[in-house]
């Protein structure tokens, strides 16, 4: 599973971290229209299918 959200989205970050899934990377992108905050960039979180089943077994 991946997920991509603005760096300044603190918020949603959070969420993708409570629900397990890592910060991979930062990355900058051109976009079409200007968004406020994209200048500091995307990020990128995943979680591996056997990230997800180790922790599953812990619970």
């Amino acid at each position: 599973m991946t997920a991509t959200k603005m760096t300044g989205n603190q918020g949603s970050r959070r969420v993708l971290e409570k629900a397990g899934l890592r910060y991979v990377r930062t990355f900058f992108e051109e976009w079409p229209d200007h968004i406020e905050g994209a200048e500091h960039g995307d990020v990128d979180y995943a979680l591996s299918r056997e990230e997800w089943a180790a922790a599953a077994r812990h619970r």
